[in-house]
């Protein structure tokens, strides 16, 4: 996600811009499904967590993706986007969802829900 700053550095074209929300809009919502799939299966809060945590992204990236100024909107929150790319990673350097611990999907729960409209 950090592409999305360096597009904002760069003054991409609103369509570029569009394209690479759509693409983690469709992330998020392969996120979503996966981690729900999860949840179901064994009834795991982390995983709850992280299904809810991929749809606030999905929603944010999606609506953004539709904004008049999606650059304008994405800008507001670039460093918190920053942020929830950074624990990602670190969830996917550390094993992926299969060792996922409480507090990093609390953590990311929670940056996720800081994402303004």
């Amino acid at each position: 996600m950090n592409a999305l700053g360096i597009m904002l550095e760069n003054n991409v074209s609103n369509d570029v811009f569009r394209e690479r929300l759509s693409r983690y809009t469709y992330c998020s919502v392969t996120l979503e499904k996966a981690s729900f799939s999860l949840y179901l299966l064994n009834e795991d809060e982390r995983y709850w967590r992280l299904h809810v945590a991929a749809s606030n992204l999905e929603v944010y990236f999606h609506t953004a993706m539709n904004s008049q100024n999606p650059q304008e909107k994405i800008s507001d929150n670039v460093e918190l986007i920053n942020k929830i790319s950074r624990e990602i990673n670190a969830i996917l350097q550390n094993g992926g969802v299969k060792e996922l611990s409480d507090a990093q999907a609390e953590k990311l729960f929670n940056l996720t829900q800081s994402l303004s409209d």
